[in-house]
């Protein structure tokens, strides 16, 4: 090893040349080696130069893994009066070769020195950087230098695996499962998977090997399991392979379990009848008995003593409680006799159904009894609950009926519609009201089934004849499990019936009276009336001249304008004379009809409409009223209007005057010589304008 002073020497020379900026071809070129884990590998240092090189000194960073084989170095045929030194101190590699009589290496190119590695166990490229360059020239100067960098490969395959730990879970036993694992190769050489070795019987793999994986690529492995006993598992799986790495070895666990499930089965019922719930079990161990425990939702009613066990039984005794909602069943066997076979029914309960919705049964307890090694053990590993579909009627109807006001004269009648919206038969087997005189029609008879979405129309009758408001509730009891009783709100008025009516008979242009004819049908007596009519006052104005027929008799009428267009009439009595009940004309009131009127039709109304009595109640019972009329062009003689006079009319005259008819004819029409009389005279003078003789 060169002695201190003259490193010290060297440096110096080297940080001067730095400073002059000297500049040289002279390159140290470090190679390149490759090899497999723990083999030596040669690295050499060639140099390529311009000037003359006697002396050259550089540092080189070893890989981690990567160590120098003592005593390696080693000159190459252009050292000819050479030494060389190389050494590791914290890691770098020191390279030195000198000559202490200075003298030049030969030659320009080609290795100068090379020494050997060993490699470690980790595959890669794993880089040589040459750092201190020092070339010293045959005159003891330091040259201008600079480095390349060479490598050390190391080949080899690598596993790499996505999971050290395969948990198979909890699965029951006698089935099988299959896990995979992922090999990746990260290592740069082929990886070879001769097969798996596992520390159990239980677990295999049907993977076919040997398995080559390419550098960088990867492969799955499939581990399958087939437990036949219960309880928890912590085996191994060796890969068996090319690994460089120890570390194949991949840890495998499992809880395997015995399956004994109790299953409620689904059910389904109509409301308020009974269904039956039964129980399954599928067994792998010999159940010898059990213990439940069921929170019976509200909808369900439990019937008393309907628990019993099916025909998988031995010598089992059951013993059933029934408190605050809660079914407990305890079931055992003296002699630890096991249930038959290893699935079906082990027992069933009926319950009533007392609800609309659906509704799940599960045991919020349950305990499976089996001997396992000796000792009697739970083996239940699964509890299920079943649904009790519920089909029930819903009775949907109206909340009120509003029977109107009606005339106490007849019956009120008003019908409604139930409408069954549930999915089972709605029975309706009673309807009750709280006052007399409502019913239901004789028609409707109970009790009364409506199938699943159909409906019913019902009438409701009221029967009383007095005048009086009523209201009352119709209680309908159906089998709907929420709605027994449906109470619907009934309501109405009775009145007597007392109108009065308006009509005018069809008027000619040239009649001088509108006679507007007043009816009146009362249930009550009237001793007074009251109206307004409204008019056309251009060509209608109110006039003197009523008459009234023998219903009115004794009654007296007076009138009076209340506005242009609008006159009121009173008819009342000053010797309490009334009009019984009845119906038909009990006025004719005139109005004038002014000239220029047109043919056409023509309207009045009627408003402030009054009907008194003794007691000074005013019963009408009707609206506001209007009536219209038509007035024609006048043609004398124009019995039967068709717009001509001809023998048609003088027969038809002569016909109602033979017939002692002539009351039906117009006599304005057909009075021809004005006498107030209809004859042959008027017939006669109706045939001669029609001959042309007048």
């Amino acid at each position: 090893m060169l002695n201190r002073s003259f490193r010290i020497v060297m440096l110096l020379l080297a940080c001067l040349d730095a400073s002059l900026g000297l500049q040289a071809d002279n390159i140290i070129h470090i190679g390149n080696a490759s090899g497999s884990p723990g083999e030596e590998a040669t690295v050499s240092v060639a140099l390529t130069n311009s000037d003359a090189v006697s002396a050259m000194q550089l540092q080189v960073t070893l890989p981690e893994g990567i160590s120098l084989v003592d005593g390696s170095a080693e000159l190459s045929s252009r050292a000819t009066d050479h030494s060389a030194t190389i050494g590791v101190k914290d890691g770098v590699l020191n390279i030195m070769v000198y000559s202490m009589n200075m003298t030049a290496l030969s030659g320009n190119e080609g290795d100068v020195v090379s020494f050997r590695v060993r490699l470690g166990n980790q595959p890669g490229q794993f880089a040589l950087s040459a750092q201190e360059v020092i070339l010293t020239g045959a005159d003891g100067n330091v040259l201008g230098a600079s480095a390349t960098n060479g490598s050390v490969t190391i080949v080899a395959p690598k596993a790499q695996y996505n999971s050290m730990t395969v948990d198979f879970g909890h699965v029951p036993i006698r089935d099988t499962y299959t896990k995979t694992v992922t090999v990746s190769n990260v290592g740069n050489a082929p990886l070879t998977v001769e097969g798996l070795v596992f520390s159990d019987g239980a677990f295999s793999s049907t993977t076919t090997f040997p398995l080559t994986i390419d550098a960088g690529g990867n492969a799955t492995v499939n581990i399958t399991y087939a437990p036949t006993e219960r309880g928890a598992i912590e085996e191994t799986m060796k890969v068996v392979c090319n690994n460089i790495s120890k570390l194949n070895t991949i840890k495998l666990t499992a809880d395997p379990f015995a399956v004994n499930e109790l299953h409620v089965q689904n059910a389904s019922g109509i409301a308020d009848e009974t269904v039956t719930l039964n129980l399954t079990m599928n067994n792998m161990d010999d159940i010898t008995g059990f213990q439940w425990e069921f929170n019976l939702p509200n909808q369900l009613e439990y019937v008393d003593g309907s628990f019993q066990l099916s025909d998988r039984k031995a010598d089992h005794t059951f013993v059933t409680t029934l408190k605050d909602g809660v079914l407990r069943v305890v079931c055992y066997s003296i002699t630890d006799t096991p249930f038959a076979g290893n699935d079906g029914d082990i027992a069933s309960f009926d319950v009533i159904i007392r609800g609309r919705n659906n509704v799940t049964v599960t045991p919020v307890k349950a305990v499976l009894s089996a001997m396992v090694k000796g000792k009697v053990t739970d083996v239940l590993s699964a509890k299920y609950g079943g649904t009790v579909t519920v089909r029930s009627p819903r009775l949907n109807t109206g909340n009120s009926i509003a029977m109107g006001e009606t005339p106490i004269i007849s019956n009120a009648e008003k019908t409604f519609t139930v409408r069954n919206q549930g999915s089972a038969p709605l029975t309706i087997s009673r309807v009750v009201f709280n006052q007399d005189h409502l019913s239901l029609k004789e028609s409707a008879t109970l009790p009364i089934v409506i199938e699943s979405n159909k409906t019913v129309t019902l009438t409701v009758v009221y029967d009383g004849t007095e005048e009086v408001s009523y209201e009352s509730f119709m209680q309908i009891y159906s089998n709907d499990p929420e709605q027994r009783v449906y109470n619907v709100k009934v309501s109405g008025s009775r009145f007597t019936p007392n109108y009065l009516s308006f009509e005018a008979e069809d008027t000619y242009t040239v009649d001088d009276v509108l006679a507007v004819n007043v009816n009146l049908n009362n249930y009550d007596p009237i001793n007074g009336l009251q109206f307004d009519v409204t008019y056309t006052p251009e060509w209608y104005e109110p006039t003197d001249g009523f008459t009234t027929t023998t219903r009115a008799e004794g009654l007296t009428l007076n009138w009076r304008k209340v506005s242009d267009n609008t006159v009121r009439y009173f008819v009342y009595s000053l010797s309490d004379a009334i009009i019984e009940s009845g119906e038909g004309q009990i006025l004719s009131i005139p109005f004038t009809q002014k000239s220029g009127v047109t043919e056409g039709q023509y309207q009045m109304s009627v408003t402030n409409i009054v009907l008194g009595t003794a007691n000074l109640t005013d019963k009408f019972s009707g609206t506001d009223q209007s009536f219209s009329f038509n007035v024609k062009s006048y043609l004398a003689g124009d019995e039967n209007g068709d717009g001509v006079v001809d023998i048609v009319d003088a027969v038809q005259i002569i016909n109602a005057y033979l017939s002692n008819t002539t009351d039906v004819l117009n006599k304005r029409l057909a009075d021809m010589n004005g006498d107030s009389a209809i004859d042959i005279v008027d017939a006669v003078i109706i045939i001669n304008q029609y001959l042309g003789k007048e």
